[in-house]
């Protein structure tokens, strides 16, 4: 089933009854994502369960600081929800602490860099001008002193 199709079941017609021309938007761009092929990182396709939980009340919930020590309260489940995916990661990868929290895509990429490639390796991307992203070797960046 098409993701907007799932959104679609989800509203029940709300959104088309209440404003036709956003939920034609949303339709347009769940077609254009499923017949196009997307290369900007921070614009990854999401599964299905990604998605539904990206429309749940925690779209919501704005979160600063880390599990239980966030710096205004109602925050219990975003804590459990956090915690869940640090000692997801903390067991995927055998480390005793991890991080679920990059404050853009930028440190994100520099953290796959940093984990998979040795200085010197060469990495295929696009150029900035094509819409490749600064951390994928724009001359300025570190990605470009470290790698080819």
């Amino acid at each position: 089933m098409c993701q907007w199709c799932i959104i679609k079941k989800r509203l029940k017609g709300r959104l088309t009854v209440k404003d036709e021309q956003i939920a034609a938007c949303i339709a347009g761009e769940e077609k254009r994502q499923r017949e196009g092929l997307e290369l900007i990182p921070s614009e990854n396709y999401v599964s299905r369960d990604v998605l539904t939980a990206l429309g749940s009340v925690f779209t919501n919930k704005y979160s600063e600081g880390y599990p239980g020590k966030r710096y205004y309260g109602g925050q219990q489940f975003t804590d459990q929800v956090e915690q869940l995916a640090i000692d997801r990661a903390k067991q995927l990868f055998g480390c005793d602490h991890a991080n679920v929290q990059p404050h853009s895509g930028a440190p994100a990429n520099e953290a796959v860099y940093s984990a998979w490639l040795e200085p010197g390796d060469t990495v295929l991307a696009m150029n900035l001008g094509h819409g490749g992203h600064l951390t994928h070797g724009a001359p300025v960046t570190r990605s470009a002193k470290l790698y080819n």
